[in-house]
């Protein structure tokens, strides 16, 4: 599988996703999945230029990355998928995305929101929909940084 990583960060390309992420899981390509960003085209064209040279940016929604990603899936080149909430992330596994695991690193606190781990916030329908991908058999891991120990979301919720 060259689906090297499905990511959840609010903040999409960074400079920790540009610096260190895309080394540190070998991708080749950036897929971003999420029916906002992906109709505002101003953001999709500063997501593009965030990235580093010669690394091909997609941004999509959810309907269209679900197969953009699948078809990916088998091709050659080493993709990562980059989510901002954990509901597109379950919405890319129930359209049949493969995923070995999902990788929780970054979410804001915000209205409605409570933390979850360090810097991350999730609110109730976050930790339902992480709990639910969890449940169709995909692990959970937060890793804000590369090289930050793997912690499993279970060990972290607290409903």
């Amino acid at each position: 599988m060259t689906l090297r990583l499905v990511r959840i960060d609010d903040r999409l390309i960074h400079g920790q996703v540009v610096a260190v992420w895309l080394r540190a899981v070998g991708a080749d390509r950036i897929v971003i999945v999420d029916d906002r960003v992906a109709a505002d085209a101003f953001l999709v064209d500063v997501l593009t230029l965030a990235a580093p040279a010669g690394v091909p940016v997609e941004v999509l929604d959810v309907a269209s990355g679900a197969a953009r990603v699948r078809a990916l899936a088998d091709a050659p080149d080493a993709v990562f998928v980059l989510v901002k909430t954990p509901l597109t992330a379950l919405a890319l596994l129930r359209a049949g995305v493969p995923m070995d695991v999902v990788n929780l690193g970054g979410m804001g606190s915000g209205p409605g929101r409570r933390p979850l781990y360090r810097t991350i916030s999730a609110s109730g329908e976050e930790r339902a929909a992480l709990r639910d991908i969890e449940a169709l058999g995909t692990p959970v891991e937060i890793r804000i940084a590369a090289d930050d120990r793997a912690v499993p979301f279970a060990s972290v919720d607290r409903p």
